[in-house]
């Protein structure tokens, strides 16, 4: 608990109105003998609250604790990552992960104000990928082309967007057991994107 407050700085009153206790409460579980172990209940409500920290950025998503909590994390509780992404609830793949199929969550996620903000307002991080190589830089200049294309409508840009926001979200805060975007690199990710693009609309970019 105290590497919690530490990383993130959080003080005790906030992490205890995250995680639905008093700051004093908090305080009190700190100054236990022994460590920091707190009352099991809490522990789902510290794992939200560190997992939403991390997508806020106040938390490492490639540290320790996030990835902790994320190996101890009950194949059910994914819904902070849904939200992260812009899924909607219950939103899940087959775990043959069709093209169609990740398309679908694509442009979901893409579809979303707020996330094609994030995508805009971060271009320098979304430009930074294309020195990883040739492939990141093609796919990313083509992607980064069609959200500022002005012969596309916006309904037809939300698979651009939703794979550069897929881009800026750490792959290790995405749990494993989410059907196959938990397994599904970020490349991966921009080649489908490019791929649907190019087909459907390669003349018109």
């Amino acid at each position: 608990m105290l590497t919690i407050l530490e990383e993130s700085s959080c003080s005790p009153e906030e992490l205890g109105k995250r995680i639905g206790v008093s700051g004093m409460t908090l305080r009190r579980w700190l100054k236990k003998p022994g460590g920091t172990k707190v009352p099991k209940v809490y522990v789902p409500a510290i794992r939200d609250a560190c997992l939403e920290m991390a997508a806020e950025g106040r938390l490492d998503p490639e540290g320790p604790v996030v990835r902790m909590l994320l190996s101890e994390a009950p194949p059910g509780e994914y819904h902070v990552a849904l939200k992260n992404l812009g899924l909607r609830q219950g939103f899940a793949l087959a775990p043959s992960g069709s093209e169609d199929q990740i398309l679908t969550g694509l442009a979901q996620i893409g579809q979303q104000t707020e996330k094609q903000a994030e995508v805009e307002g971060h271009s320098d991080r979304v430009l930074w990928f294309k020195n990883l190589g040739e492939e990141w830089s093609d796919r990313i200049s083509f992607l980064w082309k069609v959200i500022r294309s002005k012969k596309l409508a916006s309904p037809d840009k939300v698979v651009a967007y939703g794979a550069l926001f897929y881009l800026l979200t750490p792959l290790d805060f995405i749990p494993d057991h989410i059907p196959f975007f938990g397994f599904l690199d970020d490349l991966g990710v921009l080649g489908i994107a490019v791929a649907y693009y190019s087909k459907r609309m390669g003349n018109v970019i």
